[in-house]
């Protein structure tokens, strides 16, 4: 599909450029008539304003766009806090939105930010190749994907490297005590899909059998679910290492096991991925994989900045190394 461009809009509707900037500026210089006539070829191809490259926006606004997953996840809350660190050190806000996983409402979101002149955008991104960030790409701003890969060369990206996390924690796993592996997969999504693959690729399983949930998204989730786990799967006599993609899946699991009178980890290992804050100040604390969250924020906010100054052009394509953080949700402690 053809890019539409401001001449377009000022072809079709019979008008010079400066008249397009002009009704876009909201100026009332142009008469009620153009501008309505204008507005309509705008609407007719949902057009959006690359003021960056038209130089409608005058100075830069030193302010940028931030569109997340959610909220209620602290790993979005320690990704902001990167983030922070250095848009607040070189004197630029942000704006920050959650699609609450909804393609419609990512799209939205990224609409909304073009149309307020943000000088630039980070997003995580539902996939790399959502609506929104054909979107993006369409507009010509500077932007930089976040917790997510792209096929595209030009696109900037920054992910951890999850194939490699999910293979350390099944090494990890392996050298645990079980009956059975349990994998609690919170969403289908590229990171998730990679951490799931490096895990059953690097996983001694033999005769033990693995066992699979989908589609746990959050605490209350992992909540839910833990009494469901432990009726049909017989954790109650049956050793397990549970293996769950995200941390804030997994600490809802150990509530609820506690809860429950489920010993973890005599009875039930629980393993999470993400290193979030809470993980180390949950009532077992959470063995899980870091992905650096606050140092991805960081990087990837460094990154945009300096494409938005242009002092790069080259895309920035980044996997930060995971590591492993073995706490007592998977060891018993040594007076024990």
């Amino acid at each position: 599909m053809k890019h539409i461009t401001i001449a377009d809009i000022a072809r079709e509707a019979g008008v010079s450029k400066a008249t397009v900037s002009r009704v876009i500026s909201k100026s009332n210089l142009v008469s009620e008539k153009t501008t309505s006539r204008v507005s309509s070829v705008i609407e007719k191809h949902s057009y959006i304003p690359n003021v960056l490259a038209q130089g409608l926006a005058g100075k830069p606004t030193r302010n940028i766009g931030v569109i997340v997953d959610e909220f209620p996840n602290n790993f979005y809350i320690d990704l902001a806090d990167g983030i922070d660190k250095v848009v607040s050190a070189n004197n630029y806000t942000f704006q920050v939105m959650s699609s609450q996983w909804e393609p419609a409402r990512e799209l939205e979101g990224v609409c909304s930010m073009l149309k307020s002149r943000v000088d630039g955008l980070l997003i995580t991104p539902l996939s790399s190749n959502s609506p929104a960030v054909m979107e993006l790409e369409k507009s010509g701003i500077p932007f930089v994907l976040v917790n997510s890969k792209s096929e595209d060369p030009d696109v900037s990206y920054v992910c951890c490297d999850n194939y490699r996390g999910g293979a350390l924690l099944a090494e990890h796993i392996n050298s645990l005590e079980h009956e059975q592996v349990i994998i609690v997969s919170v969403f289908d999504h590229e990171t998730v899909r990679d951490r799931i693959r490096g895990f059953e690729d690097h996983l001694c399983s033999g005769a033990v059998p693995i066992i699979r949930y989908s589609n746990a998204k959050t605490y209350r989730d992992g909540y839910e679910l833990a009494p469901t786990v432990a009726e049909y799967d017989s954790i109650m006599k049956k050793k397990t290492s549970l293996f769950v993609t995200n941390d804030y899946v997994a600490i809802g699991f150990i509530a609820r096991f506690l809860e429950m009178g489920i010993s973890i980890p005599r009875q039930v290992t629980v393993a999470g991925f993400d290193d979030i804050r809470l993980s180390a100040l949950c009532r077992v604390p959470l063995t899980t994989v870091s992905q650096s969250v606050c140092e991805m924020g960081r990087t990837a906010a460094e990154y945009l900045l300096r494409l938005i100054k242009k002092n790069s052009r080259s895309p920035l394509r980044k996997l930060i190394e995971p590591y492993l953080v073995i706490r007592e949700s998977t060891t018993k402690k040594t007076s024990e």
